[in-house]
């Protein structure tokens, strides 16, 4: 099992690109649209077609009750129609629902063993960073569901302004992924094209972080992704899926060669670790 996280210093195509990995990983997959400023995927993707009963604001009031274990399953919608294999955790219909979820995110870390064993990879869209002072604002901000995570992927665009804005961005990641996450090795870039300049090489070079995965520009697909596939929908074959699911490859070394590095037992004796934590905590 691998658990990747998604962020952006600035906005960037975060869902775009959580999206376009969900839809071609080469496992069962779960999309957790934890953005604190609100999901888009249901009224944009899914254009409409899964209601608000359902979602993460659902899962932050169970987990207030102690029954989200048993109402997590209930929250999850298709993501395409593959017979379960692209499932959606859909997220916040109201940003101002987001200050509810701070003890959520923790508990929701708990669910990811479940989900191994039924043979899924979870994808994590958490939008754009908080940083206050230098530091993760873990009160607004999904670090938790980052700091374990097995691959933590900061989505920018391929121009300057974007890197520059990266800069304190990664400073941070590291600094809290090394004291409370699983170590800032899990950090890595996915550069979405625009200028192409500077290029990777450069980029990769300058914020001192890998590139691990690079999506061109194609605008259709980024449309369809971002308010709906029309006429025939998308298909395999499309440029940023094509892309996307080459990308697993790189992604999925770093995640298991960390895994093994983490825990003679792998990503689940972490896990467990980080149950036994949170229970004592």
């Amino acid at each position: 099992m691998s658990v990747i996280a998604l962020v952006s210093a600035k906005s960037s195509a975060v869902t775009v690109s959580a999206l376009a990995l969900a839809l071609s990983a080469p496992k069962r997959t779960l999309l957790a649209e934890c953005d604190p400023a609100g999901g888009t995927i249901r009224a944009g993707y899914l254009q409409g077609h899964s209601t608000a009963a359902v979602g993460l604001h659902q899962l932050a009031t169970a987990e207030r009750s102690g029954t989200l274990a048993d109402a997590f399953d209930q929250h999850l919608v298709p993501l395409d129609g593959t017979a379960g294999h692209r499932l959606l955790l859909p997220g916040l219909t109201d940003p101002t629902q987001a200050p509810a979820l701070a003890g959520t995110w923790d508990q929701l870390v708990r669910m990811w063993p479940v989900l191994e064993g039924e043979g899924f990879d979870v994808v994590i869209d958490a939008g754009r960073l908080l940083v206050d002072g230098g530091e993760l604002n873990a009160s607004r901000f999904p670090a938790p569901l980052l700091r374990r995570a097995d691959v933590v992927l900061l989505v920018l665009r391929q121009n300057l302004t974007q890197v520059v804005a990266a800069a304190p961005a990664v400073a941070a990641l590291r600094r809290d992924l090394g004291l409370h996450g699983t170590g800032a090795d899990a950090l890595g870039l996915l550069l979405v094209s625009d200028q192409k300049s500077p290029n990777s090489s450069d980029i990769s070079r300058h914020l001192g972080v890998g590139v691990l995965a690079q999506f061109d520009r194609d605008e259709a697909t980024a449309l369809a992704l971002t308010h709906g596939p029309t006429g025939r929908g998308l298909t395999a074959r499309a440029p940023l899926l094509r892309q996307a699911r080459s990308s697993w490859e790189q992604i999925n070394a770093l995640a298991t060669r960390r895994q093994v590095q983490l825990s003679p037992g792998g990503q689940a004796s972490v896990y467990r670790s980080v149950q036994q934590a949170v229970t004592r905590g």
